[in-house]
Formats: C-alpha cells, structure tokens, sequence
C-alpha cells in the first residue's frame, strides 16, 4: 500500500471523529438557534470537505519534512499545527452558517475554543494509534530491523 493511500485513509478515520464532535459542539453552543440541527449539519458536510482537503495537505507536508524529531515531540507539533489551521476553519464556517444569532460570534469562538482542547487531545491519540499501524509503510518495518541490527552489531 502506497503512503497516499494510507494518508487518505487517516484523513477518513479523523474526519469521521472531528465530525462527530463537532456536531455536538455546534448543537451545545447554538441549541437556542432556529433550525440548529440542520444549521450543525451544514457546518459539519462544509467543514468536512474543506477539512478533508486541509487534513491531506497538512499530512502530506509532514510526511515530507521529517525534521528529525522523536515520533511523541512529532506528533505533538502535528497536533498544534493541525488544531490551529482546523480550529480556525471551524470558526469562520460556524460564524457564517449562524450569522443570524445575535451571539454568532461569541458561540463560534466558544466553539473554537472548546473544540481546540478536545480535539487536541483526540488529534494526539489518532496520532499515536496510526503510527503503531504499519499500514501503507512497508518500509517502515524493515528500516526498523535494519536500525536494531546495527544497534546490536555495536
């Protein structure tokens, strides 16, 4: 399996969780709103395409700049780079969809805040579950031999 393939597949499992807690979030901050069901939906189907979009980017580009980093300091700095940019996101598309509440723009920050803890939190266990996957790196494997051999050679 190609690592596209695997990255697509994290972008799915990831996608279907940030939905889903999203969802609550929105319904949480605007149940006073007309319509706050439907209204959450939108901002989740919109949010998930744009994220879905963000989400492959943002793990292509750290698939690529390895920087040499332990896998736990990684993933934390993938963590803060990924909440920010989907925090934000977040944000803009639940401000637009609720417009119409006098509180708009105090729910949607609500939102952001609250989903950048939570969601920071999940982003990070994802993060670690995927990474004991060897799914899509075949290499993977081998390298580690290859490295557990010369350790052992010393």
């Amino acid at each position: 399996m190609k690592t596209r393939k695997r990255h697509i597949a994290k972008t799915i499992t990831w996608r279907i969780l940030a939905s889903t807690t999203t969802f609550i979030l929105t319904l949480v901050f605007f149940k006073e709103s007309p319509d706050a069901t439907s209204k959450a939906l939108g901002v989740v189907a919109l949010e998930s395409v744009i994220k879905m979009i963000l989400y492959y980017y943002h793990e292509r580009l750290w698939f690529i700049r390895q920087f040499g980093l332990r896998s736990s300091v990684r993933h934390l700095l993938k963590t803060i780079t990924w909440r920010a940019i989907a925090s934000a996101s977040t944000f803009v598309i639940a401000f637009l969809i609720f417009k119409d509440d006098p509180f708009a723009l105090e729910k949607a920050s609500g939102i952001a805040v609250v989903e950048t803890i939570i969601k920071m939190i999940l982003y990070f266990l994802h993060e670690r579950i995927w990474y004991r996957q060897d799914l899509g790196l075949d290499r993977r494997k081998e390298n580690n031999e290859q490295i557990a051999i010369k350790i052992d050679e010393k």
